[in-house]
C-alpha cells in the first residue's frame, strides 16, 4: 500500500511531520508520502498446544512436561515515511522552508549501500538558499523497518476442580534482533545527518533488546 497526503501529523513509528503548507501558490508541492505511509506489513499471532507427554503414563512426567502451550506474535514491516529538516524561514514570509535536493540525485540508498553511519544519500540534499522555497518533498525518505518475534510458553498446574496455578514465561524480541532507530534528519548538523545512533524511532516505538519475564498466577 501507499499513503499520500498534502499535510498530516502522526507519531506512529516516529515518522511525523507537522507544519504549514510551504507555498500556497503551489499546493501540489506539498503532496508527498504521508508520515504514516507503511508499504508492507506482516503480522501473525499463533497458539500451539504441544501434544508431547500429554498422555504420558508416568504421572510426574505428565504433570511437569505435558500440557504446555506456545504463543507467538510475529511482526515484519517496512519503515514509515521520514522528513528532512533544519531549514528555517528562507523567504521572509514566516513560513519554514523545506530542504532542497540536487537534481538527478536519489535521496534513498539501496539495501547494500545503507548502513548505520549512512542510512540515506546525504549528498542529495542542500540548505535552501535565501529567497527560495525548498524543492524537496515533505517526506522523501523512509525509516528502517521492524522485525520482531514475541514468544510465550505457559502451563496450568491443576490442584483441584476449582484451583490451578499458571506458570508463564514471556520473551519479547525473542531472537534479540536489532531494530534500527531513526537517522539524524537535520541538515544543519552534518556529524549526525543520516547517522543512526539509537534503536528508537520516536514515542512508543523503542527497539528494546530481548526481555524475559516469568510469572505465576494462582486461580481459585
Amino acid at each position: 500500500s501507499k499513503a499520500l497526503s498534502a499535510q498530516d501529523s502522526s507519531t506512529v513509528g516516529g515518522g511525523w511531520y507537522t507544519g504549514n503548507v510551504q507555498d500556497i501558490l503551489s499546493l501540489k508541492g506539498d503532496k508527498s508520502y504521508a508520515a504514516y505511509d507503511l508499504r508492507h506489513r506482516f503480522s501473525m499471532a499463533t497458539i500451539y498446544n504441544i501434544p508431547l507427554f500429554a498422555n504420558a503414563a508416568n504421572r510426574a512426567i505428565k504433570t511437569i512436561l505435558g500440557g504446555w502451550q506456545l504463543n507467538a506474535i510475529v511482526t515484519e514491516q517496512t519503515g514509515f515515511a521520514l522528513t528532512v529538516g533544519g531549514v528555517g524561514d528562507t523567504t521572509g514570509t514566516g513560513v519554514g522552508s523545506r530542504v532542497s535536493m540536487v537534481s538527478g540525485q536519489s535521496p534513498g540508498l539501496s539495501r547494500s549501500q545503507r548502513s548505520r553511519s549512512k542510512w540515506f544519500n546525504t549528498s542529495a540534499f542542500f540548505v535552501t538558499p535565501m529567497g527560495s522555497w525548498g524543492n524537496a518533498p515533505r517526506n522523501p525518505l523512509h525509516l528502517p523497518g521492524l522485525n520482531n518475534i514475541d514468544l510465550a510458553a505457559n502451563k496450568y498446574f491443576r490442584f483441584s476442580e476449582r484451583a490451578n496455578l499458571q506458570f508463564r514465561a514471556e520473551m519479547f524480541n525473542f531472537v534479540n534482533h536489532v531494530n534500527l532507530g531513526a537517522p539524524g534528519t537535520s541538515i544543519l548538523t552534518p556529524n549526525t545527518f543520516g547517522v543512526i545512533t539509537s534503536s528508537s524511532q520516536g514515542p512508543g516505538a523503542t527497539g528494546d533488546q530481548r526481555i524475559i519475564q516469568l510469572g505465576l498466577k494462582l486461580q481459585f
